[in-house]
């Protein structure tokens, strides 16, 4: 499998994976999985924000269809971060419907909406941008990063909801998007590493021994590609597919690309096209931060605001979207804004989502609008 990811035989024709009407009109994803439905917004929502989640120490697969939009468009804070409704007592891997005594699935990513965000107040530094928040497989740590990004470093923290982090990644490097991913390769652990001569990103594996990084190593072809950046990859392990930013086919634009390891003739990285809101809004922006889950069901993303003519809106800020993928790794519907998660006004930018490892939580960055990002974690509901 690794040689596969390594050797790609330059005879292989590029995959096409273009979308699709039936795709856009009514595509589910999973078996029994529900149909992909926008929410209808509320006076907070916008115009217009690895590896994760598993119950215990596998995700729970993302059994639902596409997710819903959200439910309001709170500002982050720190809040409740999403206590259950009073009377109700849900399982572990199942979260509280708000307003209700119904316990949800956490693994059904048909209805994905969110309490008022957290802070996670122990882990933000002064003067310094934490960006990037990715669960650690079936414990309860976090990886992210600290600084800006021409000075970025690799941090993990083993209880971010009450602890401070530590750097995990040498100093002098500059690095970022980390990812645990272990089952993909022989690797666990996967991120982006700056070439400050070249001026260039390439995506790194290595091991994650003892809360430190070990054996770094940069990967190679396909997934790095001479002469481009590349960069925030997303990996789905259970089904060899990975995702990532990349300005291979024009260093002016990148782009998001996919590739599997799991067939026998693996074609070449083929551009994914990202599309949001009802409209169908083209994606926006220099790198759409992805994550996705482990069964490869469900995609994370960050895109800029825009209204429903595609028009930018909140000074081009970001926002998160949530889109559905299918069993061949390719989008099966626009990305759907998680209104609870995106603030209005002020041109804040949320970015970098990814989901707990029991999917019940979701961890993002926001910068209010200041550039000076924060991380936050926000529940289910």
């Amino acid at each position: 499998m690794l040689s596969r990811l390594l050797k790609l035989d330059a005879r292989f024709a590029r995959a096409v994976l273009g979308l699709s009407a039936l795709h856009l009109l009514g595509l589910v994803v999973a078996c029994g999985g529900k149909p992909f439905t926008a929410d209808a917004g509320s006076a907070g929502a916008s115009a217009g924000e690895s590896s994760g989640g598993d119950s215990g120490s596998s995700e729970p697969g993302g059994a639902g269809g596409a997710p819903s939009g959200g439910s309001g468009g709170e500002v982050p804070n720190a809040g409740s971060g999403g206590k259950p409704s009073p009377g109700c007592d849900c399982a572990a891997g199942t979260y509280c419907q708000d307003g209700t005594s119904k316990c949800n699935s956490c693994a059904d990513f048909s209805r994905l909406k969110f309490a008022a965000p957290q802070k996670l107040s122990t882990l933000s530094q002064a003067a310094s941008v934490e960006r990037f928040p990715r669960a650690s497989g079936g414990s309860s740590g976090l990886f992210y990063t600290v600084g800006a990004p021409d000075m970025q470093r690799i941090w993990f923290a083993s209880s971010p909801m009450s602890g401070d982090g530590k750097a995990a990644s040498d100093e002098g490097q500059v690095d970022s998007g980390p990812i645990f991913a272990p089952g993909f390769m022989e690797k666990d652990l996967y991120f982006d590493r700056l070439e400050p001569m070249l001026g260039k990103r390439r995506i790194m594996m290595a091991s994650w021994k003892g809360n430190a990084i070990v054996a770094a190593a940069a990967a190679g072809a396909p997934v790095n590609a001479p002469g481009a950046s590349d960069y925030s990859i997303a990996i789905a392990p259970n089904v060899g597919h990975a995702y990532w930013m990349s300005t291979r086919n024009d260093p002016a634009k990148p782009e998001l690309i996919w590739y599997s390891i799991n067939e026998s003739a693996p074609p070449p990285p083929a551009p994914l096209e990202l599309t949001v809101n009802a409209a169908g809004c083209p994606f926006q922006g220099d790198d759409a931060t992805p994550w996705v889950n482990l069964d490869g069901t469900l995609l994370l993303f960050r895109s800029r605001s825009v209204d429903e003519t595609c028009a930018l809106t909140d000074s081009g800020g970001y926002d998160l979207y949530a889109a559905p993928l299918n069993s061949a790794g390719s989008v099966a519907a626009n990305g759907v804004a998680l209104s609870a998660l995106n603030q209005t006004g002020g041109g804040s930018s949320e970015t970098d989502p990814s989901l707990s490892p029991d999917s019940c939580f979701v961890y993002f960055a926001s910068d209010g609008g200041s550039a000076d990002y924060d991380l936050y974690r926000a529940a289910r509901n």
